[in-house]
């Protein structure tokens, strides 16, 4: 079979099925960093990004959970607040040079902070 989308998705979905997403992104919406929820599961967050990669549905909803669940009290959208104080919101990812799908999310639903 050829590694299509949905071959990507069907594999994906053996590892990391929609439960566990949900999981995932409650925990993140509610603050807690995104691979931390991963390792919950035993799992790295490569795979959530991954998903997110191949599933434009579930993308939005990360970033959106990112967002959601960010530390207010932090400056967004700097590289200091990426490296320094691990922030993952799409805002920090956008700030690093090979980070273009959080660049485009931003830019797609006009997020303004």
């Amino acid at each position: 079979m050829h590694r299509t989308t949905p071959w990507y998705r069907a594999q994906m979905d053996a590892v990391y099925p929609t439960g566990m997403r949900e999981q995932v992104l409650t925990a993140v919406a509610a603050g807690v960093p995104l691979d931390a929820a991963m390792e919950t599961l035993g799992l790295p967050d490569e795979v959530a990004y991954g998903r997110a990669r191949r599933d434009t549905g579930f993308r939005n909803r990360l970033y959106q959970a990112l967002m959601d669940g960010r530390d207010s009290a932090l400056n967004h959208g700097k590289r200091w607040t990426y490296a320094h104080y691990r922030c993952r919101c799409p805002e920090c990812q956008a700030t690093q040079p090979q980070c273009t799908a959080a660049r485009r999310w931003l830019e797609l639903y006009a997020y303004t902070s």
